[in-house]
């Protein structure tokens, strides 16, 4: 281990101390260290080894490919924080660059002076290429001399486990692995036992190969199995071991599924050849129909004429074919590429061998045969192919087509092989975009998918064009609209297919010739019905609207009119177009109208407060009409539009009228109610005090003596008459007031606890005499309320009498006060009396309603009432909680707006 490497690892161990990146600790830590302006590759851990070589050469030098590069500059550059770290996606997946790898980036000293960038992968580390074979360093003269006598030694192998090998391992329960012992890396190399964070499905694709999907059914039924024989792949070489798979489910506590674990056995004495490049039944077929070609129609295939230029019929079979090609491997899954070591010179013939190409591996001869044709016509597309070297005319056609795959570059990826095709590829699901291929991301001047999708996805791409979508073959050539907003002809053919195990749609989009007229005024004229159909669909539904729409232009002067604002003013348009828009408008609406339009024509605050205007329109017939006005713009540019839209609101001001007469009159009707009462007050009070001064005179025997004890019974009742006649000349007056408006209030602070405390004492003997129990709970450190204290002392003396007067003998009466969690102040009034039910807690709020259990005394039926009024004269509420037979407890409510500060 160089110097160099043991200081970026003593580093590496450095930020593994910071909690943002502990999993540089952890052994399967996928690391990258960068130089400053990150074009190069100073290091990589021993998981990310494979990306090192999948990006830089032997040197370190970054690769001019790779698609993360500028990313990568911008962090190194002081995008990426020097403290914790910086959360990134970057595109580090060879095999599927278009996807891109969460990574925790950091700026770190590697040594003094020598700042470096580090990036953490955070997921599973991606399958990266496996470093070259290392070159036999050249001897000293000795052994050249030696080597010129007698042939050089093969290169030893490192020596693998022979024997049984157990080792052990652990999923969740999506039956991705999350523990694999060491064991198994040993056996078959660390590329083939990384398996840690990928599921069993993608393992069975890659390293493992699973006969029938029987382990893949267990896993799926939560079964426990064991002895199950499964093939597993080898680093650098072309065996496979034979494992003997072991496993159960494990459930939790509920018997909900936690995961798998179990055991594998490796029998290292019956490594055997991998035998994967055609499922079984089809390698027989393809090497028997292999030498069935002749050199002559090989030759004939190689010089073939261009896919443009073949016949229609050819052409057109040739496309069908393809689009089923393309969706029977979308179907399968995406092919992925086997990683494997750059060879050069002899070792170049045994790897073709040994690692058949991605064509023969998975197409028929025609199918073989169409992509060649492919390939050649596009060859100088290929970035990592090499030039073809002249053919020879006597030479087969069938050798200058096999030449390219015998070259060392690794097989191409699946989303490569698709971007390599001369015709676009669109993947779509649930109206998402999921792939589109560099073809069609040419033709129409996107970047990336993700661009199609922010412009408006397949409805920008096939304008008014969806139901010509869901026929399998359009008939007719469709409009692809590029990014700048011009069309092209393209055919279309759709199927369905499978992308990342779901169900989605595969669109093969092929270019119309420029040089078929007939099919470009197909195209334009298809368009323009389609824009026609549009137009007419908007101005139908413009026609169908209640409310007017009238179009104007930057002046104000009238455009068109739908049917409605027709209607509503009694103009045709062809009257009106070209006038000013307050022809349609009252003189005294004018101002409003262009005041409003000059304020959408500003570039100020005032175009962006759009909350329209009440205006006056005239109609032709004479008259006005109440409008509510709404502008908005309709296009900008030199000629900007804008659009009015105006509702007739005849109806609201007619309900508006009725709702303001009602109020006034309903105000009046309750002046006139309190002026009856003040009146009838005054009139019945002096008549009233004389009865009542002159019982109390007689009865007290000033002038002499009553001759007979009945007259003073008598007496006595007409006094007591009078009192009560009095009360309720009083209480109704004050009521009218309230409800009025009028009644004087002088608002104050009062001390709740000492008022309260004062009424407490006043009744105390009235419940003494009815043998009830009197009893207080008052809050201490009470804030003073902002009230009128002679109506709360009302309030309080009506709602104690109310509790003693319907309180059995031996009944209890709590008055207390608190403060609320709210802020609020609280004055309750608790008894274990009759109580009310809900119904009778209604009519007892009721003026002159007096209730069956109101039995014990009489009343005037406007205590509640009154006390209620007087409540929310102070800004207060009252509350009623009561059972029957369970007593009743009232509460008056002072909001925090009432409460003064302590």
């Amino acid at each position: 281990m160089t110097d160099a490497q043991n200081q970026y690892e003593a580093m590496i161990a450095r930020l593994a101390a910071d909690p943002a990146l502990t999993k540089l600790s952890e052994p399967g830590a996928g690391a990258l260290v960068w130089n400053p302006s990150a074009d190069r590759l100073l290091w990589a851990s021993r998981a990310a080894e494979g990306l090192r070589w999948a990006f830089a050469d032997e040197a370190g030098n970054v690769l001019p490919h790779m698609r993360a590069k500028e990313r990568l500059k911008a962090l190194a550059g002081g995008l990426a924080p020097r403290e914790g770290a910086r959360l990134e996606r970057l595109r580090l997946d060879p095999a599927r660059s278009w996807l891109p790898v969460q990574c925790a980036c950091r700026l770190a000293e590697a040594g003094p002076g020598e700042p470096v960038l580090v990036t953490l992968i955070l997921g599973p580390v991606p399958k990266g290429v496996e470093p070259p074979r290392p070159h036999i360093p050249a001897a000293v003269p000795e052994s050249a001399e030696v080597r010129s006598e007698a042939p050089a030694e093969p290169s030893v192998s490192p020596l693998k486990p022979q024997g049984t090998i157990r080792f052990v391992w652990q999923a969740d329960p999506q039956t991705r692995f999350t523990l694999v012992s060491p064991q198994l890396g040993e056996a078959v190399g660390p590329m083939a036992a990384d398996i840690v964070g990928r599921s069993w499905d993608e393992v069975s694709r890659s390293v493992v190969e699973d006969p029938d999907g029987i382990v893949a059914s267990l896993f799926a039924r939560r079964e426990t199995w064991s002895g199950r024989t499964i093939l597993w792949t080898m680093d650098n070489s072309s065996g496979q071991v034979p494992v003997d798979w072991a496993g159960m489910p494990i459930f939790g506590e509920g018997r909900e599924l936690v995961g798998f674990r179990g055991f594998g056995l490796l029998r290292m004495d019956s490594v055997r050849e991998a035998a994967r490049s055609l499922p079984t039944g089809q390698a027989g077929e393809e090497q028997a129909r292999e030498p069935e070609r002749s050199a002559p129609e090989a030759s004939e295939v190689a010089q073939e004429a261009p896919v443009a230029e073949a016949p229609a019929e050819e052409e057109e079979g040739w496309f069908a074919h393809l689009r089923d090609r393309v969706a029977e491997a979308l179907s399968n899954g995406k092919p992925e590429a086997e990683p494997q070591a750059e060879v050069t010179g002899e070792e170049a013939a045994p790897a073709v061998s040994q690692q058949p190409s991605l064509a023969q591996s998975s197409l028929s001869h025609a199918e073989r045969n169409a992509f060649r044709e492919i390939a050649r016509a596009l060859g100088a597309r290929f970035e990592d192919d090499a030039p073809p070297a002249p053919s020879q005319k006597d030479e087969p056609a069938e050798a200058a087509v096999e030449a390219p795959a015998t070259s060392s570059a690794p097989p191409v990826p699946g989303d490569r092989l698709l971007d390599r095709l001369p015709i676009g590829i669109l993947v779509h699901g649930e109206e998402r975009i999921l792939f589109a291929n560099r073809f069609l991301l040419d033709l129409t001047g996107y970047d990336d998918a993700a661009q199609i999708v922010a412009a408006g996805g397949l409805e920008r791409l096939f304008r008014g064009a969806p139901d010509i979508l869901e026929q399998e073959e359009p008939e007719a050539p469709l409009a692809l609209s590029k990014r700048d907003g011009e069309t092209v002809a393209v055919d279309v053919r759709l199927s369905s297919a499978e992308w990342n195990g779901e169900a989605a749609q595969l669109m093969v989009v092929r270019k119309v010739p420029d040089a078929d007229a007939g099919q470009r005024l197909r195209l334009v004229e298809l368009d323009l019905q389609q824009r026609e159909s549009r137009m007419h669909e908007l101005e139908s539904i413009l026609d169908t609207a209640t409310d007017g729409v009238i179009v104007l232009d930057e002046t104000g002067r009238i455009l068109s009119l739908n049917r409605s604002a027709e209607a509503l003013f009694g103009y045709d348009q062809r009257e009106v177009v070209g006038d000013a828009v307050t022809v349609l408008l009252s003189p005294e609406s004018h101002i409003v109208a262009l005041d409003y339009l000059e304020g959408l024509r500003s570039p100020g605050v005032a175009s962006l407060l759009n909350d329209g205007r009440e205006v006056l329109g005239r109609v032709r017939q004479g008259g006005t009409i109440p409008l509510f006005m709404t502008m908005g713009h309709v296009s900008e540019g030199p000629n900007r539009k804008f659009c009015a839209v105006l509702r007739d609101i005849t109806a609201f001001k007619k309900a508006e009228g009725e709702l303001v007469n009602a109020k006034r009159a309903a105000e009046e009707a309750s002046a006139q109610k309190s002026d009856l009462l003040a009146k009838i007050s005054h009139e019945i009070r002096t008549p009233l005090n004389a009865i009542i001064g002159f019982a109390e005179v007689m009865l007290e025997e000033r002038f002499g003596p009553i001759g007979n004890e009945r007259y003073k019974e008598y007496l006595k009742d007409v006094h007591a008459s009078g009192a009560h006649v009095i009360s309720l000349v009083n209480d109704l007056l004050d009521l009218a007031k309230v409800e009025a408006g009028r009644l004087e209030l002088s608002f104050t602070s009062v001390n709740l606890n000492d008022l309260v405390s004062a009424c407490f004492t006043l009744l105390q003997p009235q419940a003494s005499r009815d043998r009830i129990v009197m009893r207080t709970s008052f809050a201490t450190k009470l804030p003073p309320v902002v009230a009128d204290e002679r109506s709360v002392r009302q309030i309080v003396l009506n709602l104690v009498s109310n509790a003693i007067k319907f309180t059995d003998a031996g009944g209890q009466v709590i008055v207390s006060t608190a403060v609320t969690d709210r802020g609020e102040v609280a004055f309750r009034v608790r008894d274990t009396g009759i109580g009310m039910s809900e119904t009778e807690v209604e009519a007892a709020l009721e003026p002159f309603r007096q209730l069956a259990t109101a039995r014990k005394r009489g009343g005037t039926g406007l205590g509640l009432p009154l006390t209620k009024a007087l409540v929310e004269a102070n800004r207060g509420s009252l509350q009623i909680s009561s059972q029957p037979n369970e007593g009743t407890l009232v509460e008056v409510i002072f909001p925090p707006t009432r409460v003064l500060a302590e």
